[in-house]
């Protein structure tokens, strides 16, 4: 990975740019002087104290007893362990602050979540929870990145439905697929993700991680099986297409609502086709 790449991946662990500078250049070059930190990382001499100071009290550095002092890095791994502790303390403080409040929102409302790594937080999360069942209409790309989770949902005996144009590189029964390559099918679609959870949460939007996207997530009953019918119908077609049998998936997909449709049918449907005298 390079530099750039790895600031940004310190800034979104929150240092600032001058801290992922000063850090990046004492895991290359210690131990260090202030003097040669500033020279080797860009950060000026005018910032290289505080910026020093800051990354000392997270315990990101620390000072060898020198003249003049030089300082050493916290080796990465023992870094990310350090941030993560720290980042669960916090976690347990703003619940233990937050528990208090008991905010009444109501269900069915429809959330946006903006941008394409938070779609997939949001969807390891739903996958997470998943009790017993998941249906997903996903492309290969976005299946590998939440294959690991699928994986213990499938190991916690969750069952999952999974449609895709795409080759799809998981286990189960119930993979319906075209396999299609990727590359051809973005010359005529864009890629897109529905995921439904136990029949009450959901998750859909585009998935593109190009651009700021918003991907939509929803209790909204109505909306969830709105989006359990259309991969319904996509795992139907592809029955009718494949010539194989999809019933087992499709009727539990329907999660039982449609008998008494059925039924109604069936008896109108007679009394259609009945002669008239």
């Amino acid at each position: 990975m390079n530099e750039t790449r790895l600031m940004e991946r310190l800034r979104a662990l929150g240092f600032t740019t001058y801290e992922s500078k000063a850090y990046i250049t004492l895991l290359k070059n210690n131990p260090s002087t202030r003097y040669e930190l500033s020279k080797n990382s860009g950060v000026p001499r005018s910032a290289i104290y505080d910026v020093i100071k800051k990354l000392e009290n997270l315990g990101a550095v620390n000072a060898l007893y020198t003249s003049p002092e030089k300082y050493v890095p916290l080796p990465p791994e023992q870094l990310l362990e350090l941030l993560e502790r720290q980042f669960k303390e916090r976690i347990e403080e703003a619940r233990s602050a937050l528990k208090h409040f008991d905010t009444q929102i109501e269900p069915g409302h429809l959330w946006n979540i903006v941008g394409y790594r938070n779609m997939l937080h949001k969807a390891r999360e739903m996958i997470s929870r998943a009790e017993k069942i998941i249906f997903l209409s996903v492309w290969d790309r976005e299946c590998k990145r939440l294959k690991e989770d699928l994986d213990a949902a499938r190991q916690r005996g969750v069952r999952i439905i999974v449609f895709s144009f795409t080759p799809l590189n998981l286990e189960g029964e119930e993979i319906y697929s075209y396999n299609i390559p990727e590359k051809e099918l973005l010359n005529i679609w864009e890629r897109k993700i529905i995921l439904v959870v136990d029949h009450v949460q959901l998750l859909m939007g585009e998935a593109d991680d190009r651009y700021t996207k918003k991907t939509a997530w929803t209790d909204n009953k109505a909306i969830v099986d709105i989006a359990t019918n259309h991969i319904i119908l996509d795992i139907t077609l592809y029955g009718i297409r494949m010539k194989e049998d999809v019933s087992h998936s499709v009727v539990a997909m329907q999660q039982g609502a449609f008998e008494n449709l059925d039924k109604l049918i069936e008896k109108y449907k007679k009394r259609q086709i009945e002669p008239i005298f």
